[in-house]
């Protein structure tokens, strides 16, 4: 038993990217106190992968790539105050410094997520090495599953390795930085030859024997990792092409074969380098075309006042490129009836050029027969065009564009910004396409993954939400086709937050606590709609149900999906609650005096 003098003792639960950019931000604040106030911060993570957590755990294998490229990624913040490490290095300075090990790396190329963590370990440990004498950080490796209120602090119950349990006592504020806090069907659970989620890939889907049959539930990022685990992953090589397509060899340890299913049967597309590209400039989804739209008690329909202008936008770079490739010159107007004009007469000039529709695009309908043949042909589209870029191609260009406009969504649909209603129309109809086109895969793992289909591994007959039925076997069955049975089943795709439905033990704890309460976009005279998140305030703390703030907690990232949008694991400016939390406690921390306490270290 150590006696120390503490003024504010605080936790971070999870230390991925969120819990360390507020660990990050919490020590810069503290560093600018004027007077030194003794603080200890304890940190949790369910691994040693401290500054990563599981999505970038530098053990993973190296085919695990990111879906974007490198100059994107800084795990350190531009503004004030600044980072109390040195030399403050951004992900293409530290991939520059490691040189030998990564000498093709460059600003526009995509790394593996195993390399991204190690430069997120590196820099939590380059912050605990500049940590201010004051301040006293803590690691515990273990699964915190348990927090309660004692008076007026709290204590945080966590499962070390060895499934024994420890309570610490006397936290005064905590940052909640959890992730993914449930599986995806966990009234499945458990069931042999059913696996719930795929990660960490070389633990997960070894179970899997060589020559099973495989279905896998899931067409996005997760279903590629989870096909390269049991290809690649299984000593399978692909060898490049004289016209830079890819062929895989077999190595004998795969599946015998995979049927991939969703609900729409769609695959992402894939994306080339956007960094450094001329950013694209919203000429009609922006502030001002809001100026006379009337939101019904500060709450807007998406498909009736939002879809409009974003339609209009899709529509305008759609065919901006697609008159550049004609040498001409679509110009834009506010009264998009001149554009219709413009667009009409194009079409009669070049009539074999493909009309844009929006939904279309977005859904990309498929029919029922030779549905293999048609995502194939697809995949081959959409890494032709990623090829050609944003820059030249049509396709490409529409397909990035929401990344340019979320940001502006954002604004609009953040904490209950959508008539409940519309809202679960956007999230149900709209959202997963909209990622589906604008977040997709590096280029090369869209063509290992149709390298993979074209050896004869992957088979799409049955991709698009088929009927599942579990009795002796698995089986698959679509209208029109024959059923088809497998050994195994994966989920292949990311947990939604649903406190409601499936909270997990964290927050299933915490709501019956009544720490936390699930969040409900209501609207007077309408139907109630409950997006699955927890109730928070604009600081990420959460609110009790009547929307009394709780001034000690703070969430952030997938826990907050549903009043936020998009909460991207690496990006420092989306959805920020970090930066607030960390001034606010060192503000708080200026005005206490040490008092005496006791902890055990």
């Amino acid at each position: 038993m150590i006696e120390k003098t503490v003024s504010k003792r605080i936790a971070i639960v999870g230390l991925g990217p969120k819990g360390l950019y507020g660990l990050e931000r919490l020590l810069a604040n503290l560093t600018q106190l004027e007077k030194s106030c003794p603080v200890e911060i304890h940190l949790f993570n369910k691994s040693n992968a401290f500054g990563a957590g599981d999505i970038y755990n530098p053990d993973q294998p190296s085919y695990l790539l990111m879906n974007y490229v490198n100059g994107y990624i800084n795990m350190w913040p531009e503004g004030e105050p600044k980072p109390i490490v040195s030399e403050p290095k951004s992900f293409v300075e530290w991939l520059s410094d490691h040189a030998e090990e990564f000498p093709d790396a460059s600003a526009y190329t995509f790394s593996s997520r195993a390399t991204v963590g190690r430069y997120l370990c590196e820099g939590f440990e380059d912050l605990l090495r500049n940590c201010p004498e004051e301040v006293s950080c803590v690691k515990h490796v273990g699964d915190v599953h348990n927090i309660l209120k004692e008076k007026e602090c709290y204590t945080i119950y966590f499962r070390e390795s060895n499934s024994s349990t420890k309570e610490l006592n006397g936290f005064h504020n905590i940052l909640v930085a959890t992730g993914h806090p449930c599986i995806n069907a966990p009234h499945l659970l458990p069931q042999p030859h059913r696996i719930d989620f795929i990660y960490p890939v070389n633990q997960r889907l070894d179970t899997i024997p060589t020559g099973s049959r495989v279905a896998i539930k899931g067409m996005g990022l997760t279903f590629i990792d989870a096909v390269l685990a049991l290809t690649e992953g299984r000593n399978g090589k692909f060898e490049t092409n004289d016209e830079s397509s890819l062929s895989y060899i077999r190595s004998g340890l795969e599946p015998e074969i995979i049927y991939p299913f969703s609900k729409s049967g769609l695959m992402m597309i894939p994306r080339g380098n956007t960094f450094d590209k001329p950013s694209v400039k919203p000429f009609y989804f922006r502030k001002d075309s809001f100026e006379f739209v009337e939101p019904l008690d500060g709450k807007y329909d998406f498909e009736r006042q939002l879809l409009p202008f974003i339609e209009q936008e899709f529509k305008a770079v759609y065919y901006s490129k697609k008159f550049k490739e004609q040498g001409n010159e679509l110009v834009l107007s506010r009264d998009f009836t001149e554009v219709e004009f413009q667009i009409e007469n194009f079409h009669k000039q070049y009539p074999d050029i493909e009309r844009f529709n929006f939904h279309s695009f977005l859904s990309q309908p498929l029919s029922v027969k030779n549905l293999s043949n048609q995502t194939m042909q697809f995949m081959r589209k959409s890494i032709d065009e990623a090829e050609i870029g944003v820059e030249k191609s049509a396709f490409a260009a529409t397909a990035d564009l929401w990344r340019h406009l979320s940001d502006f969504f954002n604004e609009l649909y953040k904490f209950g910004g959508l008539k409940p209603q519309s809202q679960k129309i956007f999230l149900e109809k709209y959202a997963g396409h909209l990622n589906r086109i604008s977040y997709g895969p590096p280029i090369e793992n869209m063509k290992k993954i149709l390298a993979v289909a074209q050896a004869g591994l992957i088979d799409f007959s049955f991709c698009r939400n088929p009927r599942i039925t579990k009795k002796d076997k698995i089986s698959l069955t679509i209208s029109g086709q024959e059923n088809i049975s497998v050994e195994y089943l994966v989920d292949a795709r990311i947990p939604k937050i649903q406190l409601h439905r499936c909270a997990g033990e964290l927050y299933g704890n915490m709501l019956e606590n009544q720490l936390i309460f699930p969040y409900v976009n209501r609207l007077e005279g309408r139907l109630d709609f409950r997006p699955g998140c927890l109730s928070i305030n604009e600081k990420g703390q959460p609110l009790d149900e009547t929307g009394f703030a709780n001034k000690s907690l703070t969430f952030v990232g997938t826990p907050t999906e549903g009043l936020t949008y998009d909460n991207d694991t690496l990006s420092r400016k989306r959805n920020d609650f970090v930066s607030g939390w960390a001034k606010d406690l060192a503000e708080h921390c200026r005005s206490l005096q040490p008092v005496s306490n006791s902890t055990t270290i």
